[in-house]
């Protein structure tokens, strides 16, 4: 009898146990307010055939488009700016269309409307500035799409246009610090875009930055814009090499 008492006991704890283990690898409850207000609010997850499916083109042909209306700002050349935010606003529509909700899109909607303003205004800083914000938030959107390097071509071509920027106005210590972040990137990026059928490209990218360095220390602007415009023609061709794929 006594045994059969031990018995019930250890089994009755077991299962007390187990029920508690189970507690234990529930997910906590979501709190309903933290130290400074609300948490955010939690979107679900894509499905995982959408999470790795390629990229939509549109994000591609925002990068290209962003380049156009870069160079119309850099320049001054504020018609050319115009006409390429009005192919970039159009565009963005069309890729809302396709991306849906995810992270990044409202930010866009945010640096979009700033970037308007910026241009119609002719404030070539906030311009700029407003521009790069702007992708950034389009590269937030491509990094949803876990097997396309649509991010880090945007991340590139970020930081190339902040290199262009200061050299434009001969700012040398800002253009040296926004190489060496141009530098930084790449390596970081470079594994990504490593692919038979571009490794070439690849390579001549990362001569061509070595160079863009170079001349920035020595600051030579004209060598800065001809290696600048050979990754113009690099990065354009990795980019268009991944576009729909």
């Amino acid at each position: 009898m006594a045994q059969k008492i031990k018995s019930a006991a250890c089994a009755a704890l077991a299962v007390a146990v187990f029920c508690s283990g189970c507690g234990l690898m529930a997910p906590a409850p979501k709190p309903e307010v933290g130290p400074t207000g609300k948490p955010v609010e939690s979107k679900p997850n894509p499905p995982l055939v959408e999470r790795f499916s390629s990229a939509p083109v549109e994000l591609y042909d925002l990068e290209a488009t962003a380049g156009v209306v870069f160079e119309g700002i850099n320049k001054e050349d504020w018609g050319q700016a115009e006409a390429g935010l009005n192919n970039l606003q159009a565009l963005w529509q069309q890729t809302k269309t396709v991306v849906g909700e995810k992270k990044g899109v409202k930010e866009g909607d945010e640096a979009m409307d700033k970037l308007m303003k910026a241009v119609a205004g002719r404030q070539i800083t906030a311009s700029y500035e407003s521009l790069n914000k702007f992708m950034g938030s389009v590269s937030d959107i491509g990094k949803s799409y876990k097997l396309s390097p649509v991010a880090d071509v945007i991340s590139i071509g970020n930081s190339a246009r902040n290199v262009s920027f200061y050299v434009e106005d001969k700012n040398w210590s800002k253009a040296a610090a926004k190489t060496k972040e141009l530098e930084g990137v790449w390596q970081q990026v470079k594994p990504a875009v490593e692919q038979v059928g571009i490794l070439g490209e690849v390579t001549r990218t990362s001569s061509i930055i070595k160079q863009v360095k170079d001349a920035v220390n020595a600051e030579n602007k004209g060598a800065v814009e001809e290696q600048l415009a050979n990754l113009n023609e690099s990065m354009g061709r990795i980019r268009d090499f991944y576009r729909g794929r």
